[in-house]
């Protein structure tokens, strides 16, 4: 196939398919030849933070002088975003080999039938040990225990981000079922760095850790604090076993990053003290401070910030940092909002309607078959609200309209993200 045609054939699969991930993911390894015994994996999961702690993880490792290739999920534009070597994406002449020698050895077994992230799992992996890259951030797609990701069975290092309520149909209906299917990537005598933020997630990973009898470091509220936030960019200082008050700064107003930066200095720290990977001080911080990562409070035009929290915990983190863009700009913000139908959309319009910050609501359809109508999203807001909410039912024209609000910060949807920055370029912003 032509990259053109994949990317029809790609659009044409089934997101789940016969089996487990990874039961999915250990075959198509073993067809392909174990690509991933080529390279040091370091195996990343979680509810929020986890593709902004990946993000880190490869500056770092990629400023250190190393090789290093990121798999993430899900693209915001191109699919080819979602496969990079040192943050340059996937050619589309090496997503074509790739894809068809995957395709090939599919055929050629014909009893796997891939769904659409095992593509992409087997993809990436391919590539990576195509390019003989030393380092591979791998970012888990949905939960851990059962995800594709998880068959790649002897990982230098796993790194488990916040845990909150999200896909309970699938991953469980309590904080500590969805922390036992993401504390599933853990593998003995591996160490695990995770969020400490949430005490029944964290005590789930420990227990399981302890059971695998793998070194589990944890951080806490308690192992970093912010110093300065200020002209979009946030010192922090980070407290523990690794550092001793070592200060970092990374450039963002983002201050849920704080955390997903300390979880990652930490993670290459205990890499570096179980001696997979040498660490130069100053180029760990550079490694900080130029990295960026797509969607996450990210100012795309000099008044507007999109952000791709969709869930109640994604939420609150983005109402925070909300609040800390206005005090520092000394201006009131409106919200552009869309969500998809599978979410827990209630309770995170009744977040955002607690913001003091907004001073009006817009609201807006996104997310294809998973859509949610615009009048149902506004009928919630109006429960919670006494403020304008105006309704649009298409993002092009929410942005037309709403382009020169003082700020106007976007959430509730990466697939918002994605349609507002389109119509951005669209409008050469």
């Amino acid at each position: 196939m032509r990259y053109e045609e994949i990317e029809e054939y790609m659009e044409s699969l089934s997101q789940y398919s016969k089996g487990t991930g990874v039961e999915r993911g250990e075959k198509l390894l073993s067809l392909l030849g174990n690509p991933e015994e080529n390279y040091k994996v370091i195996h990343v999961a979680g509810t929020n933070g986890k593709g902004s702690v990946c993000s880190y993880i490869s500056s770092i490792i990629e400023k250190n002088g190393h090789s290093v290739g990121l798999f993430t999920s899900p693209h915001l534009i191109d699919i080819r975003e979602r496969i990079q070597i040192n943050r340059c994406m996937i050619s589309k002449q090496d997503f074509e080999e790739c894809f068809n020698e995957v395709l090939s050895a599919v055929k050629e077994d014909g009893n796997i039938e891939p769904a659409y992230f095992d593509y992409f799992f087997a993809v990436a992996l391919v590539y990576f040990a195509k390019k003989k890259v030393e380092y591979v951030v791998l970012e888990t797609g949905l939960g851990g225990k059962y995800d594709a990701t998880n068959s790649v069975r002897r990982p230098v290092c796993t790194v488990i981000t916040t845990i909150g309520l999200e896909h309970t149909a699938i991953l469980g209906e309590s904080v500590e079922e969805v922390a036992s299917q993401k504390a599933g990537i853990i593998k003995e005598h591996i160490p695990v760095v995770y969020s400490g933020m949430n005490p029944l997630a964290a005590n789930v990973i420990e227990h399981t850790a302890k059971d695998k009898d793998s070194p589990a470091v944890s951080v806490s509220r308690d192992d970093y604090e912010i110093t300065k936030n200020s002209q979009g960019c946030i010192d922090f200082l980070v407290h523990n076993d690794y550092y001793i008050n070592d200060c970092f700064r990374i450039e963002t107003e983002g201050l849920y990053q704080a955390e997903n930066a300390a979880i990652a200095l930490t993670a290459c720290k205990v890499m570096e003290s179980e001696g997979i990977i040498e660490l130069n001080p100053v180029l760990t911080r550079k490694g900080l401070i130029e990295n960026r990562w797509a969607g996450r409070m990210e100012k795309i035009t000099h008044n507007i910030y999109v952000d791709g929290a969709h869930n109640p915990q994604g939420i609150e983190l983005f109402v925070e940092s909300v609040r800390s863009i206005c005090r520092n700009k000394s201006k009131k913000a409106t919200l552009l909002f869309s969500v998809v139908s599978d979410k827990n959309f209630e309770d995170m319009i009744r977040c955002l309607c607690g913001c003091e910050c907004f001073y009006k609501f817009a609201v807006t359809v996104t997310g294809g078959a998973r859509k949610l109508s615009g009048d149902c999203i506004r009928e919630t807001f109006l429960r919670y609200t006494d403020k304008p909410v105006l309704i649009y039912h298409e993002v092009g024209k929410a942005m037309e309209d709403l382009d020169d609000e003082e700020l106007l910060m976007c959430a509730g949807s990466l697939y918002l993200v994605a349609d507002i920055k389109r119509a951005v370029m669209k409008n050469g912003g």
